[in-house]
């Protein structure tokens, strides 16, 4: 069965019609021409095209089209457009662009490779793995050809984990590997292929295991020496985890390749069945390459509307292995602590190479080099284990616009590197490229160290109007050289980003991270402008906005930047003769107003005119958080799908505002009765004099009821509340109550159906002054008819999983499973061990409308702070809410507009160490509310 990474409707249409507006003449394909003389040459081709017509009635293959071009591309006198119809396109070979070749537009006009109207054409370099047989344990095996080596497998388009987890020994370090405290690696088999992974603060490490004999482990070099002994930066010491050895093969959703058997071994995620299931395996590390020449750069070529999935790359599968400096930057090969990159920081006799950081960049699956108005445009970048696309030497004057970048091991998009920093010719350097409008999302899912969008020494380059979310390091990354590198970096610009959830999993890290040099002046320095950056992950260090060592000539201002658990700016200092400083910060509008210089005061420092804000957000100004992120005609990418709201019958019937007495209550001032049902969760009626009331509402008529959801602003709500129903407003039955409630929308399913004509809410407490949650307030009511069958909480009893942030089988408390927290039952609780950050993640089996969500959480071990997520396929997820103030208890969260769903996730942001309140997140019942 084949199955292909697939976006939402509401994605598909936005791409279509985006696609259709830049390449509107190819859309005419088949109508008659406007004019014979502007209509582009078309060739159309599909997955199984045969011959050479290239036809829309008998499409050609691809590289029959490409041949074409090429042959065209010296006397074109009008764009040609290549239309590839939907399906798959299988490489066996990269897609390689040359302008030696005639790959290039000439005269001005463009060569155009484009989804056809309404298709969604994906260039696989995946190899399909079939003839899975179950076997021990519920593990699945296949056969793989002789000489297979991969470091991902896929399965229905969701990546699966290597084998990993800890060894029962304890270690210590040699100069050649470690000690051990018994003899458990030496009866491992294929102990060559055994990875030791190093988490340490901003950077993921990776080393292979040489041998082991007895309790000797001698790692593999040079990559032990490279990430013990940098003269600069963090080292490793001892293995966080252990990966890739069948041994470790115990949790659903693992996987481990027995090279020397050609065999590959699967532990299936619940409801995944390996009988049907498309299980992918990459076998190409280039999907597409570019390249021309300094004199002859390959010219006006435009990719939109096509996704790229499934490349590999296996080189830290070699000796080098990953040794990590920052940003996915290595060291690779023998002595490259001591001289890769040192310049004369540590030596002026023995220096090593210049430039400092001078150090080799983890390669895109899609790559460029000497190109000239590169147009990609809608295009998703997907299933990747390298970085995903990489801008590298001489590529100028790219539009890099509306495309998506997810699940990519790496970083999510490269610019430039850490090498050209002050080249003699500087067109060696990216310049005059913009970056607008991409969704960049759960990107460095392997080699945790990486950030969203990367750039390192480039001219004139502009960061725009990008979304960068759920990242595990920063967000978006400028410039390189660490220490003093004189650099011709000049006139960047990152402005109107959104950037939230980022350092999920490393620190010291920003959501907009600078390093190095970036001009000659304030004039033609780098500008960050107008960026809103919010909920940062880890906490482990860093700032915000983070002008890190070196960093000089930048201005900053009209940013926003809340909620992130650390200073909104600040830097460190780098030594006492590195230059530091010559900055603007003037007219942000931050939590922190005051930076933290932790190494001591940069020099040339204006910070004036920034305006403090709450950890919320109140304060920013409107047009800077709507002026953030991805621009209205490009909105759609990043919008999850829509759901279908169930019919409120309480919308818009009249309410009465009663004491518990039966009385009339009066209202605070700003109060109007039809407030509680007017569908404004802005407005509410709150009552005035009495702690205790209640809200009566009148259908109007008897109705048969699943449920009610009361909604409640902060801080004025009722911490404890029951509900009650009547027939006839005289007679009044409890079919509801709720206690250790927090504001938001608290929903209140009924066991079964209730019939009623009024219902109302009764505030139980606060019942004095002083009491969490002031006085009760509501700003919505509904009620809400019974499904046809089964339960008004979707998520009851539905296929649980627990995992770790890095998306790993979480370990569980003694007695505790996934399953406790979607049971039903609130005295039960789902809870992870060893990890205080975790996710519980539900299956609703199929698609269904998610408007409300709540979770119950104990009052002794609760997440202050978490997020929410959905996805329909498992793979790719929206963060549709945050909360930030949870204090155990039920939390409702009603989602801004209902969304179309299979999986929802709550995620815990903090407690993320030990010593917090809260302790650690346990969920009693996670419940879904919103049709089916």
């Amino acid at each position: 069965m084949q199955r292909h990474f697939q976006r939402p409707a509401s994605f598909r249409t936005a791409i279509g019609l985006l696609t259709a507006l830049l390449t509107g003449a190819a859309v005419a394909v088949g109508a008659a021409p406007v004019s014979a003389a502007t209509d582009p040459v078309v060739y159309s081709v599909a997955p199984n095209g045969t011959g050479s017509s290239c036809s829309a009635a008998a499409p050609c293959g691809l590289l029959t089209a490409q041949s074409k071009v090429r042959a065209a591309t010296s006397t074109m006198a009008t764009d040609i457009d290549v239309v590839l119809a939907d399906g798959k396109y299988q490489l066996d070979a990269p897609l390689f662009f040359d302008s030696a070749v005639g790959d290039s537009a000439t005269g001005g006009h463009t060569v155009s490779y484009q989804a056809a109207p309404g298709a969604h054409p994906v260039l696989s370099g995946g190899q399909q793995v079939t003839g899975w047989t179950q076997g021990a344990g519920g593990v699945w095996s296949a056969s793989v050809p002789a000489g297979t080596d991969t470091r991902q497998l896929y399965v229905d388009g969701v990546r699966a984990n290597r084998a990993s987890g800890t060894v029962a020994t304890t270690f210590t370090r040699t100069a050649t590997g470690y000690t051990t405290s018994n003899t458990t690696l030496a009866g491992w088999g294929n102990i060559s292929d055994v990875e030791f992974v190093y988490g340490v603060e901003w950077t993921q490490m990776r080393c292979g295991v040489a041998s082991v004999s007895g309790t000797t482990v001698t790692m593999k070099q040079a990559c032990f020496d490279n990430s013990t002994k940098k003269q600069y930066g963090v080292n490793a010491d001892l293995p966080t985890t252990v990966e890739n050895a069948r041994e470790l093969l115990d949790r659903p959703g693992e996987f481990y390749l027995d090279k020397p058997a050609h065999t590959l071994y699967y532990l299936p995620r619940p409801g995944q069945q390996m009988s049907t299931a498309d299980a992918e395996i990459p076998h190409l590390q280039n999907l597409i390459q570019g390249s021309g020449t300094a004199a002859n750069p390959l010219r006006g070529l435009s990719l939109s509307g096509i996704t790229v999935e499934y490349g590999a790359w296996t080189t830290p599968n070699t000796a080098d292995g990953f040794s990590e400096v920052q940003a996915n930057m290595r060291l690779t090969g023998a002595s490259a602590w001591q001289y890769q990159g040192s310049c004369d920081r540590f030596s002026t006799t023995d220096p090593g190479t210049c430039p400092y950081g001078n150090w080799t960049m983890t390669p895109g699956n899609v790559n460029f080099r000497y190109t000239d108005g590169l147009k990609l445009t809608g295009n998703t970048f997907t299933h990747l284990g390298a970085a995903g696309l990489q801008l590298g030497q001489g590529v100028a004057n790219s539009a890099i616009t509306g495309n998506v970048f997810t699940d990519i091991s790496s970083n999510g998009v490269e610019i430039g590197n850490g090498t050209d920093a002050d080249p003699a010719d500087v067109s060696v350097m990216p310049s005059g490229n913009t970056i607008a409008d991409n969704w960049v999302h759960n990107v460095a899912v392997e080699y945790t160290g990486g950030v969203g969008i990367f750039q390192g020494y480039t001219r004139n380059d502009t960061i725009t109007h990008n979304q960068v979310n759920n990242v595990p390091y920063s967000g978006i990354s400028s410039n390189w050289g660490w220490g003093r590198t004189a650099t011709k970096s000049t006139g960047n610009k990152i402005t109107n980003n959104l950037v939230y959830d980022y350092m999920q999993q490393r620190s010291d890290g920003g959501g907009v991270y600078v390093l190095g040099q970036e001009g000659t002046s304030l004039a033609d320095g780098l500008v960050i402008s107008g960026n809103v950056i919010h909920d940062e992950g880890a906490g482990g260090g860093g700032f915000a906005i983070y002008t890190d060592g070196g960093s000089q000539y930048v201005t900053m201002t009209g940013n926003a930047a809340y909620n992130n658990n650390n200073s909104s700016m600040g830097g460190c200092k780098e030594g006492t003769t590195t230059p530091y400083g010559d900055f603007s910060f003037t007219g942000n509008y931050f939590e922190n107003t005051t930076p933290n210089w932790v190494c001591g005061n940069p020099s040339n420092a204006n910070v004036s005119g920034n305006t403090q804000v709450t950890a919320a957000g109140v304060g920013v100004p409107a047009s800077v958080l709507t002026g953030a992120g991805l621009e209205a005609a490009y909105a759609g990418i990043a919008a999850p799908p829509a759901g279908t709201a169930p019919a409120n019958l309480a919308a818009h019937k009249p309410a009465v505002a009663q004491f518990v007495d039966g009385s009339t209550a009066q209202l605070q001032p700003e109060s109007q009765l039809t407030y509680a049902t007017d569908g404004d969760p802005a407005t509410y009626i709150q009552a005035s004099g009495q702690f205790r009331w209640q809200l009566v509402v009148d259908l109007q008529q008897s109705q048969s009821l699943g449920y009610v959801t009361v909604g409640m602003p902060q801080p004025h709500f009722a911490t404890d509340f029951h509900v009650d129903a009547s027939t006839d407003g005289t007679s009044w039955t409890t079919v509801g109550t709720v206690g250790s409630s927090g504001w938001g929308t608290v929903p209140v399913a009924f066991p079964s159906p209730v019939t009623a004509r009024y219902l109302r809410v009764v505030a139980d407490r606060p019942n004095d002054s002083g009491q969490r949650g002031d006085q009760m307030a509501i700003s919505e009511f509904g009620a809400y008819a019974p499904p046809a069958s089964g339960s008004s909480n979707t998520a009851l009893n539905a296929p649980a999983q627990a995992l770790f942030i890095d998306g790993t089988q979480a370990d569980m408390q003694p007695n505790s499973t996934p399953a406790l927290g979607d049971d039903g039952n609130p005295s039960t609780y789902a809870q992870a061990t060893n990890r205080y950050r975790w996710t519980l993640q539900v299956d609703l089996q199929q698609a269904r409308t998610v408007g409300v969500v709540s979770i119950v959480m104990p009052a002794d071990k609760y997440a202050t702070a978490f997020h929410i997520d959905v996805s329909l396929d498992g793979s790719t997820f929206w963060t549709v809410a945050h909360r930030t103030d949870s204090a155990g208890g039920t939390t409702g969260v009603r989602l801004d507009t209902p969304v179309s769903a299979r999986y929802v996730r709550v995620i815990a942001d903090r407690p993320n160490s030990g010593g917090q309140t809260g302790g650690q997140m346990a969920v009693s019942e996670l419940a879904v509310y919103g049709g089916r």
